[in-house]
């Protein structure tokens, strides 16, 4: 099944986390494909990294992202926030982002390079919660408050704008919502700003819970909603640093945007959450680890790795 965008009927790349065996999984993971529909072999392909097996994720040349920030934008009022939520969402997804032995997957994808990650002081943006929010609303929020001066105008080209939303707000994304399955999704859009070309990058994440009418809102796989936000938030995060533009090459119909991306069109979130869908059992890649320091739990999504043509977990340097 192809999913719509910009006006036209085809295969996507996926940019967006989706519960398995959901709505919003048929729509965008079952008919991933590389822009245009077509499958050509990329222009480049790192070093060492074959397009096999065909989960694997190859280069295509495009924008990855080693060194960068984050900054995370609780939308709704303060009162639509539990403190210890908001509080709770940050310290693990800091600690996660900068955490070794998750970098250590990660780093296969930016080879005789070095991972940074900080994050910039979150804020409540406490203005009344919308009941559904599509990409255009999010677009107009990161322009609005870049505008205003909510967001520093510095870093942006290597910065990934974080918008949470509140408790019961929906998620929307084309044909596909919160309700159905989608968790997040990430993105940019380009501005002119004092006559210069400006590019905002942000991320879009769903409060997921089990709502009180019993439907589920996002993806629910953990006992509190705030750690279903931070794999939420783990998971688009890591698909901004390894593939910045994929907006850019959805728009364009051009895979000389992507970064890493498999031929399939899944980006290094996506397999591990289909396959455990596969498998009936989410909390084979959505799990609580320990930090390498041993003090803390910090509740993840498990990202694919090529080393194991999967899903892989915290590893020591040694397991390298």
């Amino acid at each position: 099944m192809s999913a719509s965008s910009e006006g036209r009927e085809y295969a996507l790349p996926m940019r967006i986390q989706a519960r398995a065996g959901s709505e919003a999984e048929e729509l965008y993971a079952k008919g991933a494909t590389l822009p245009g529909n077509k499958l050509p072999m990329p222009k480049a392909i790192a070093n060492g990294i074959g397009p096999e097996p065909l989960a694997d994720l190859i280069f295509h040349g495009g924008k990855v992202v080693p060194k960068m920030e984050f900054q995370n934008i609780f939308l709704g009022r303060n009162a639509d926030w539990r403190e210890q939520d908001a509080v709770s969402i940050n310290i693990a997804i800091d600690m996660a982002m900068n955490d070794k032995r998750l970098n250590n997957v990660m780093a296969q994808y930016f080879p005789g390079r070095s991972l940074e990650c900080h994050m910039r002081e979150s804020f409540i943006a406490n203005e009344d919660k919308s009941a559904i929010l599509d990409e255009p609303d999010i677009q107009n929020l990161v322009m609005r408050f870049y505008d205003s001066g909510r967001i520093e105008k510095s870093g942006l080209n290597s910065c990934l704008f974080n918008f949470v939303l509140p408790p019961g707000t929906i998620l929307k994304l084309d044909h596909s919502t919160s309700l159905g399955g989608l968790g997040g999704y990430h993105g940019s859009i380009h501005i002119t700003h004092n006559g210069k070309p400006v590019t905002l990058y942000y991320s879009a994440n769903v409060y997921s819970e089990v709502l009180a009418d019993g439907r589920e809102n996002g993806i629910v796989v953990f006992d509190r909603p705030w750690k279903n936000v931070v794999a939420t938030l783990y998971h688009e995060i890591n698909e901004y640093r390894t593939d910045a533009d994929v907006k850019d090459a959805i728009i364009n119909n051009d895979n000389d945007f992507l970064g890493w991306m498999s031929r399939s069109g899944k980006e290094v979130g996506d397999q591990p959450i289909i396959k455990a869908g596969e498998e009936g059992n989410l909390g084979l890649v959505f799990q609580e680890v320990e930090n390498a320091q041993k003090t803390r739990t910090i509740p993840i999504q498990f990202m694919y790795s090529n080393t194991v043509h999967g899903a892989e977990g915290p590893i020591n340097t040694r397991d390298l």
